[in-house]
Parts: structure tokens; sequence; C-alpha cells
């Protein structure tokens, strides 16, 4: 003879005799919701980032000496104006100790890597850049 739960069969069940848990109408309306919502969200900063007239990536930094600190990185420009690029050094405890600007000029090419100097106030950990915005010639 078959026991109860041998001839039922495991509809909606887990390992361990546990039902699965139901989600309601208004929860599944919710759950869309809100990952329409995120996709939206998602969508506009990706669009706000992409219409961006410069764009700047870190690729190293030298701090080796207490007055001066080195960053490098690319800047990409996506439209004929040159660019200004704000660069900082900061030091372990995330102040900034140096602070140097340079001009990216249209003329030298859409895509160039720079290396920038930072004259420094004390000893630096990171030097990076702060921000690029394009700027008229």
């Amino acid at each position: 003879m078959m026991s109860t739960e041998e001839s039922t069969p495991n509809l909606g069940r887990r390992e361990g005799g546990t039902a699965l848990p139901t989600m309601s109408r208004k929860g599944l309306i919710w759950s869309a919701i809100g990952v329409i919502a995120l996709i939206a969200i998602a969508a506009w900063f990706g669009f706000g980032k992409a219409s961006d007239a410069v764009r700047w990536q870190a690729t190293g930094f030298n701090a080796d000496l207490p007055t001066e600190a080195t960053a490098t990185y690319d800047v990409f420009l996506y439209s004929d104006q040159s660019a200004k690029c704000s660069v900082r050094a900061l030091n372990d405890r995330f102040a900034e100790v140096g602070v140097a600007t340079q001009f990216v000029d249209r003329a030298d090419g859409a895509e160039q890597r720079l290396t920038t100097t930072i004259i420094t106030t004390e000893q630096a950990t990171t030097a990076t850049v702060n921000y690029c915005v394009p700027v008229d010639q």
C-alpha cells in the first residue's frame, strides 16, 4: 500500500515539505512598477552621461615625492571644443593637498593620454582627475 505522501504529486512543494510562497496580484503589480522605475532611472543616468562633451578615465599616479605628485589619465573629447581638467592630489585622510589645472587642446586629437604634475603641500597618497569641462578656445 502507498502512503499519502507517495501518491500525491510534489506540486508547489520544496524539499522538506514546505510550500512555496506565492505573491499576490498586488505584490506582482508593485514589483513590476519597481522594476520599470529602476530601468527608467538607469536609462536617465545613462543618457545623461552619453551626452557629455568630455569624459576622462584615470590610468595611474605617482606620489613618491613629498612636494609633488603626478596623475596620468585619458581624456575623450566628444565635441569640437577643447577642455579644462582639474587634477588634485589627496593625502591619506582624503584631504586635498594640491590642485592643478590642465588645458586639453582639441587640435591634439579626440583621445589623449595626459600626465599632469601637481605641487603639493605635504605627501600625497593619490592623484586623480576631479573633473573636466569643455571650454571655448
